[in-house]
């Protein structure tokens, strides 16, 4: 294989992280023919999968370890694409392929050729995509039972922009090797026996893959695998994947905005809860939440949509809002899941609530045209999110009178940064004074001098330092107070190693907390 492009070196990064962070979930990743020797075939390249009429490649195999009553074992295949344009209909259409022929493995020849009966599986396919999907694709998807999950939304911009920075930076150690062949089944093992090491359900790693010219130096390969992954469970995504499982021809993958919440409410509430299911943001298609009836604020569960689906869910002409309901009733009427040994099982209870304002009094930005229309449309169709009861770590006031973002704003403003400032200084003053000194030293602050800002211990570890600024820029974006283009205020940077090295602050806030002068202490 020839030098890849970082984006697609970026896709086959995403697919790793996709399988640790659904460990949690009961993935459990397959490496070796040794786990299935009636399905499963080793090849110099990775593992095969045996089908009807061919073996097909499978990079990201794993089962699920979900018991399922009256119904085979689940094996799930993980591709994900991490490019600008949208998936298309020819992948899905070679996901169907793969997945018809392997399911039909099995046959009453083939078993007789084995001295016990051979185990079977219920073969899916979950294609990923950072881009979304085009609709000829979503249509095709829907029809064959392929699972698209789109991680174009705001709950997954951590995990995209983790593995972007990985590839760019394995790529450039590949070019100063002077590599002619990328050795991607070596950057796969590698990474393997990181998140091994982290803890992930992930068997031991074979032994280091070998390309023509002897692949990437074993230390470096090491250093890389390991500062990723560090940097994977430090990210708001770290806090994994949950697959969920509804009455409908597709997979949720959904993310928890804290594992450690959903695991408390489950404890304290039983494995069946009510939940509520919605749009995470106003008007931003393929971004919905799933909360708690009881206490919406107890967790919250992101996943995203692709539009088709979307429109398949909710729009019926002239009946929006009862078609709403009754289609989140029909088709998502319970999301079964599993969490370490327990079957947990949301149940859709809708919450009644006020309707969206008039359309007149909110036009919805879009291209002229479809897209537009069916946002607005979109828009109108479902309930209002009902006010929730804030945190007490986080005080945002929501002003409904408060004035809206120009269009065409794309960073950081000074109004917006005030705010930002002003919600820290009341919640996280040490974050606040974080992003000031920052701010003063060319928005960049070493580790050491967070240490000493902070008064920190040295065995204090920084690992989800950049939570809580993280946690309230996307609250001031739900609320439509900041431009859904910024960037986190308050981010990790690495140089050398697995810790993180020094924090940054965007140009664009340093600069609009400088024009805020004395203000804020710049």
């Amino acid at each position: 294989m020839a030098l890849v492009s970082a984006d697609a070196l970026a896709g086959y990064l995403l697919e790793e992280a996709i399988a640790f962070l659904l460990s949690s979930n009961g993935y459990r990743l397959l490496q070796d023919s040794d786990a299935d020797e009636q399905a499963l075939r080793q090849a110099g390249h990775g593992l095969l999968v045996r089908g009807r009429g061919a073996d097909h490649q499978a990079d990201v195999l794993g089962d699920l370890l979900m018991p399922t009553p009256f119904s085979l074992p689940v094996r799930l295949f993980v591709e994900a694409k991490n490019r600008k344009s949208k998936v298309g209909l020819t992948e899905v259409r070679n996901a169907h392929g793969v997945i018809d022929d392997v399911n039909q493995h099995y046959s009453t020849e083939l078993s007789r050729s084995y001295r016990h009966p051979l185990r079977r599986y219920q073969y899916r396919y979950a294609l990923f995509s950072a881009a979304g999907f085009k609709k000829e694709a979503q249509s095709y998807a829907l029809a064959q039972q392929i699972s698209l999950v789109d991680l174009s939304g705001p709950a997954f911009s951590p995990l995209i922009t983790s593995v972007e920075r990985a590839a760019r930076l394995i790529l450039a150690e590949a070019v100063s090797a002077d590599l002619t062949t990328f050795p991607v089944r070596q950057v796969r093992l590698a990474l393997r026996s990181a998140f091994s090491s982290a803890g992930a359900e992930v068997p031991a790693a074979e032994a280091p893959y070998q390309g023509t010219d002897g692949g990437l130096p074993g230390n470096i390969l090491a250093s890389w695998a390991a500062r990723m992954t560090a940097e994977l469970q430090d990210s708001a995504t770290g806090e994994g994947l949950i697959l969920g499982f509804p009455a409908a021809p597709f997979i949720l993958a959904m993310h928890p905005d804290s594992m450690e919440d959903f695991e408390a409410f489950i404890a304290t509430h039983g494995p069946n809860i009510d939940v509520d299911i919605r749009f995470g943001r106003e008007g931003v298609r393929g971004d919905w939440t799933i909360t708690p009836v009881a206490d919406p604020d107890a967790f919250r569960l992101s996943f995203g949509l692709p539009g088709a689906l979307e429109a398949w869910l909710l729009s019926v002409p002239g009946q929006d809002r009862r078609r709403a309901a009754e289609s989140r009733q029909l088709l998502l009427p319970t999301i079964s899941l599993f969490l370490e040994d327990r079957l947990i099982r949301l149940r859709y209870e809708p919450v009644q609530a006020p309707a969206w304002p008039p359309p007149d009094e909110e036009q919805v930005e879009g291209d002229a045209g479809t897209d537009a229309a069916d946002t607005s449309f979109l828009r109108r169709s479902l309930p209002a999110r009902p006010r929730q009861r804030e945190r007490p770590e986080v005080r945002i006031a929501v002003d409904n009178q408060a004035e809206r973002l120009p269009r065409g704003l794309r960073g950081w403003s000074a109004r917006s940064a005030e705010e930002l400032m002003t919600v820290l200084d009341d919640s996280y003053p040490l974050h606040a004074n974080l992003i000031r000194m920052a701010a003063l030293h060319q928005g960049r602050l070493e580790r050491a001098q967070v240490y000493d800002i902070a008064e920190f211990p040295p065995a204090r570890t920084l690992r989800g330092l950049t939570r809580p600024t993280n946690r309230i820029t996307a609250s001031l974006i739900e609320q439509g107070r900041l431009p859904e283009e910024v960037e986190y205020p308050l981010q990790t940077g690495y140089d050398h190693g697995v810790q993180a090295t020094h924090f940054t602050v965007p140009p664009d806030l340093v600069a609009a907390l400088r024009a805020l002068g004395p203000l804020h202490g710049i």
